[in-house]
């Protein structure tokens, strides 16, 4: 719109209702008075008692010499058109309306009800008693739609056991039929009503709050209109509203228009500009915890960051009914560095195998394209050997599958498909170790005593496996785990109550602790020490079968890949469970934000971080259980393999997740285990180019604007990260 300022008028016709009826014909009247106010304007408005008044009572304004119309258009946004093309020096602002590209002086004021109506969802999920809570429609309008799919969505996130009960009462404007089903809902055991129908909402939860249910107001704040201001009945018994600011929207056109910036088109609304939200919880306030109030709060930043997403359509359509959808909704950005980081380290891992040829050089003193030949051979070799060290030979296992099919004869398969059972062996214990830093940064803590852990976690178990004797295996296996377990909680737990009570950083006492941990199992086992057997090995004795991890090839003992990595697999659910699922995973993660924000809310950081540290080592200590239970059935004196170091790589490159230390675990022993054929002939490359590639991964990982500057990918708009480290007695 390019009207000048100074020939403005403006004019407002209602949707069927008044200005004072508290709904969004009130609330856009209010907007634009403030508006006009501000700016010395006049409006002209016109309240709509009939449908069929509508479309006159616009005409009236038009010819009244209106040239700035606003209107409520999510039922009668087609009439809205049909008159704006019969007067284009008028512009319409019309809520809840998306105009087609072709409108030349119409603009859509749409607001995110999905994203209101999700939270409101997500409330509802989190204080439900009786797992079953209602939902009202009015007539079937994208908006309304919008807001029940929402909603729908938003409880799942927070409660899947939970059953939505849902009706609608055919208006927006009839009120005793909305109070009919606010009782049928609780009559049919709904404890948390939620209702998206105008004046007949208002009926729905006021009826709903007489009977004693939880409701949910929506478009505005009901506490103020439908139950005016506390002092209606039921007031008590509203949590919250999710509202749409369509006053401020109003208001933002109007300006724009006085400032002659107002385009047509859509201005959208959503949570990022505070379109949408919930309104304060009021009288409710005292009835939701701090920890319901947190995790409101964290899906409301993740839903503004993009890190969660309500999956609804512009129509209220469902956008997970369908894998194409869901496709398309895939963050492919975020899935696309990590495997630009993983190529472009295997990129220049073969630029150094080719360089440390010395084949190559000699081929490079004939001539450039017999360089380059061989130097692409040389590569191809290595990389070769590296996929069939990681997975196996396709042609071999073919055979073996063949061979197997026609005479039952399985040691050529076993054969073929150990590279892959060794690559799943060695992912095993990085899992447990990954695992381990993860949850430790989720809390702000850096645990860099993952490898101590092992030592301690693995002494526990050993002596349990060798020293508890005349058990079955359903009693000895559990208990030589849940040792191992213990031995790491209790090893980590030290340095998680000294960081919690004398504010001592976990760094410097973890890396102590490792050092204590080395040197007591180097005197446990040395000959002659507690723990060692019998002769001149520094080792443990062996442990009883019946603490045996199950073996997948029992008969065949050059395959040492066991239950263990499902061990793992069920370790990294568990792990997700408790971070995103439960309210211990919440503190842990609001400490690991804001130790600050998490006191002010009620939460115990000293608590958490003894827990979380306890946590961290009882995971690393799963690691020694896997090798020593599941590989080597003894503990060696020199029992370390790095795990607790190499751990830190992959919490950083699965991003604290547990999804992405398992993949990150995964990548970490495929390569391993791949090394180990690159190094045999004919390959003959040095195991310590896959050092330099997972070192490059890192890199690229730690530092995506390099990935972004190679392949010119745009930042994000919005990047946020977990906080892992803190200064000495911060807390």
């Amino acid at each position: 719109m390019q009207q000048s300022p100074d020939g403005l008028r403006v004019g407002l016709v209602t949707d069927v209702g008044r200005i004072d009826d508290g709904t969004f014909n009130q609330y856009a009247y209010e907007g634009l008075m403030r508006a006009a106010e501000e700016h010395g304007l006049e409006p002209e408005v016109i309240e709509t008692d009939l449908p069929e008044e509508y479309e006159e009572n616009l005409e009236h304004l038009v010819e009244d010499g209106c040239n700035f119309v606003v209107t409520i258009g999510s039922r009668a946004g087609q009439q809205v058109e049909r008159i704006a093309t019969r007067h284009p020096d008028v512009h319409f602002v019309v809520v809840d309306h998306e105009p087609p590209e072709a409108s030349k002086n119409v603009t859509g004021l749409v607001f995110a009800e999905d994203q209101a109506a999700f939270l409101a969802g997500a409330l509802a999920g989190l204080v439900t008693e009786r797992d079953t809570v209602g939902f009202v429609g009015g007539q079937d309008v994208p908006p309304v739609r919008k807001f029940h799919r929402g909603f729908e969505h938003g409880l799942a996130e927070t409660n899947r056991r939970a059953e939505i009960l849902d009706t609608d009462t055919g208006s927006f404007t009839d009120t005793e039929a909305g109070e009919e089903a606010g009782r049928e809902l609780v009559a049919h055991g709904a404890d948390v009503v939620f209702a998206a129908a105008g004046q007949s909402g208002a009926g729905v939860i006021r009826a709903a709050a007489q009977e004693g249910a939880w409701v949910i107001g929506v478009d505005q704040d009901q506490w103020i209109t439908t139950f005016e201001e506390g002092d209606a009945p039921g007031s008590e018994r509203l949590l919250t509203s999710a509202v749409k600011r369509v006053d401020a929207a109003v208001y933002d056109a109007l300006t724009r228009a006085v400032e002659s910036r107002l385009q047509s088109g859509v201005l959208r609304f959503n949570l990022s500009n505070d379109g949408v939200g919930l309104a304060p919880y009021h009288e409710a306030d005292v009835d939701v915890s701090s920890e319901v109030k947190g995790r409101i709060k964290e899906i409301a930043d993740g839903l503004r960051s993009g890190e969660i997403q309500t999956y609804v359509g512009p129509q209220g359509e469902d956008l997970r009914e369908s894998l194409i959808t869901r496709l398309t909704a895939w963050n492919w950005r975020a899935v696309l560095m990590p495997f630009l980081a993983v190529f472009s380290a295997l990129i220049i891992g073969a630029v150094f195998i080719a360089a440390f040829d010395p084949i190559v050089w000699e081929a490079f003193g004939e001539g450039l394209g017999a360089g380059l030949s061989t130097a692409w051979q040389s590569i191809a070799r290595a990389y070769s050997a590296l996929f069939a060290g990681a997975f196996g030979s396709p042609a071999d296992i073919i055979e073996g599958i063949r061979i197997y099919a026609q005479t039952g004869d399985s040691a050529q398969l076993i054969r073929a498909v150990r590279p892959l059972t060794e690559s799943i062996r060695i992912s095993s214990p990085f899992i447990f170790a990954g695992l381990a830093v993860a949850l430790g940064f989720r809390c702000g803590l850096f645990n860099i005593g993952a490898e101590g852990q092992y030592f301690i976690g693995g002494l526990a178990t050993v002596f349990v496996g060798y020293a508890v004797t005349g058990l079955p295996w359903v009693v000895h296996l559990p208990l030589a785990i849940l040792a191992g377990v213990l031995g790491g909680a209790i090893w980590g737990g030290i340095p998680g109550f000294l960081k919690a009570q004398t504010g001592a950083h976990e760094v410097i006492t973890t890396i102590m602790l490792n050092f204590i941990a080395i040197r007591l199992a180097d005197f446990m086992l040395q000959v002659g020490g507690p723990m060692a057997a019998p002769g001149f090995r520094p080792v443990s004795p062996d442990i009883e079968p019946s603490a045996y991890l199950p073996q997948f090839f029992p008969d065949n003992p050059s395959v040492n890949v066991n239950t263990g990595f499902f061990l793992a697999l069920a370790v990294a659910a568990l792990v997700y469970w408790l971070l995103f699922k439960t309210t211990i995973g919440f503190e842990i993660r609001t400490v690991g934000a804001s130790p600050r924000a998490a006191r002010t809310a009620g939460i115990s950081v000293t608590k958490n971080f003894i827990l979380a540290m306890a946590l961290s080592g009882g995971l690393a200590g799963l690691a020694s259980v896997h090798d020593i239970l599941g590989v080597i059935h003894f503990m060696p004196n020199a029992f370390s393999a790095g795990y607790g170091f190499d751990a830190i790589a992959l919490a950083l490159l699965g991003r604290s997740h547990p999804v992405g230390v398992v993949l990150a675990s995964l990548l970490f022993g495929f390569l391993e285990a791949g090394a180990q054929r690159m190094q045999a002939p004919p390959a003959s490359v040095p195991i310590d180019i896959i050092s330099i590639v997972q070192a490059l991964v890192i890199l690229f990982i730690a530092a995506p604007e390099v990935i972004r500057l190679i392949y010119r990918i745009r930042a994000p708009e919005e990047e946020g990260g977990a906080v892992f480290t803190r200064g000495w007695g911060q807390t």
